[in-house]
């Protein structure tokens, strides 16, 4: 293990954070396992391909972050971790994979799934119902419903809807539905009519539009 590593995993043992992004990892260190107080896990800008399974053991655990690794199947233990509120997924290649497993991480508040390539989401996805933030920002996704299904109108409670740059041509109807929203994307879309309902979500603050010069 790097000296480097080693140092912010002793440092760790006394916080409830533990930051090892860009650490060159190819895999997750063991000595992580003994620390089941962590709150925070970052492990952004890696190399890892998968996620071990005991990362379970950290049963306080409430933010995982693992942007830019070398994921191409999404690992088995994401689907056990059912206390996390945030969960970064973005810029892994999971092209073709199944988001499944998201339905049953019911705490989540905070997910970003930019630029993963995944061209679904289940329908299960409209059970994250505490979700306040939801980042789909270069997706593979299209107005299908079976890409972006009609049970996104579920989460209620979103105040940020990221969906610039998925290849919609259509506005999706569900949209509709969720009158919280204080930010919604739109931007480098092939939409071609913005419909009059959204201007009934008045708590908006923030809309970009396929035309829009800047993001």
């Amino acid at each position: 293990m790097h000296a480097g590593t080693q140092a912010r995993i002793e440092a760790a043992r006394t916080a409830r954070s533990l930051d090892l992004s860009r650490c060159g990892l190819y895999e997750l260190p063991d000595a992580v396992r003994q620390l089941t107080h962590l709150e925070s896990l970052d492990l952004k800008f890696n190399n890892l391909d998968d996620l071990p399974d005991w990362l379970t053991d950290l049963d306080r655990l409430v933010e995982l972050d693992v942007q830019l690794n070398h994921l191409e199947q999404v690992p088995a233990v994401l689907g056990e971790l059912t206390g996390l509120r945030v969960l970064n997924l973005s810029e892994n290649n999971l092209e073709g994979e199944p988001l499944d497993f998201l339905g049953g991480l019911t705490n989540l508040t905070e997910l970003f799934l930019v630029d993963t390539r995944s061209d679904r989401l289940p329908e299960s996805i409209g059970n994250l119902t505490r979700l306040t933030n939801l980042d789909l920002y270069l997706g593979w996704f299209t107005s299908a419903p079976e890409s972006l299904p009609d049970t996104l109108g579920q989460l209620t409670n979103l105040t940020r809807l990221e969906l610039s740059r998925t290849g919609l041509t259509t506005v999706p109807e569900w949209i509709r539905r969720l009158t919280n929203l204080r930010e919604l994307g739109l931007w480098m879309n092939e939409i071609s009519e913005i419909p009059e309902w959204l201007g009934e979500l008045t708590e908006l603050t923030e809309l970009t539009l396929p035309d829009d010069d800047d993001p």
